[in-house]
């Protein structure tokens, strides 16, 4: 089985099934974005490591959100947390272009190189050495928002949602080493919330 058949099973186990998702994570190598100790576990389904205190998505979780998103060509992406790059790198093939924020200096440049390297989509992709935490004023003129890491609650980040905009958040679970993606949707007439969209395991809390 290659690596492409052993993703589609998990993908399908998963219901992920949309196939405008599924052809963006395929043509993506995914073992470009790993740290070379873990290229053998590139194509399962867990968190790679990479940093003490950072883990990698895992493939179903990148996917689900990817799906549950629902992204369009027009739209301006901000991604809180690039990490190794790969979930930035598949963004820019749905989007019109992905501004991406890494507050912690060895992981920015470790995005930066694999996205310097093995981009197609390089020049639709901002990166950004910084800590958005310490500016939320900026996230309102993006239509999509992906948080990677945990936050304790989002009530602080509501007001600086753009109208029309779609957000993709983990809460942190108390006495869990789990974090549940939830998904807001924000408009002129206020926001919705829509939990229980993925379970991962995510190490920074944040508290805002």
């Amino acid at each position: 089985m290659n690596n492409n058949d052993h993703l589609n099973q998990i993908y399908r186990s998963n219901n992920i099934l949309d196939e405008k998702i599924l052809c963006v994570i395929r043509k993506i190598k995914r073992d470009n974005f790993v740290p070379e100790s873990y290229k053998s576990f590139s194509y399962s389904d867990i968190s790679i490591p990479l940093e003490s205190t950072v883990h990698m998505l895992t493939p179903s979780c990148e996917a689900r959100i990817l799906q549950e998103m629902e992204f369009h060509k027009n739209d301006n992406v901000l991604v809180v947390g690039n990490g190794s790059g790969h979930l930035t790198e598949c963004l820019s093939c749905l989007t019109n272009s992905v501004s991406a924020y890494e507050c912690n200096d060895s992981m920015y440049q470790f995005g930066k190189k694999n996205l310097d390297t093995h981009s197609k989509n390089r020049h639709k992709i901002y990166l950004y050495n910084e800590n958005i935490f310490n500016s939320l004023e900026k996230i309102s003129k993006y239509t999509k928002i992906i948080f990677t890491c945990s936050i304790k609650s989002y009530d602080s980040i509501i007001d600086y949602l753009g109208e029309n905009s779609k957000t993709f958040i983990f809460l942190w679970q108390d006495r869990s080493p789990y974090s549940t993606g939830i998904v807001i949707d924000k408009t002129r007439n206020g926001y919705t919330v829509n939990k229980n969209i993925v379970t991962s395991q995510t190490d920074l809390i944040v508290e805002v």
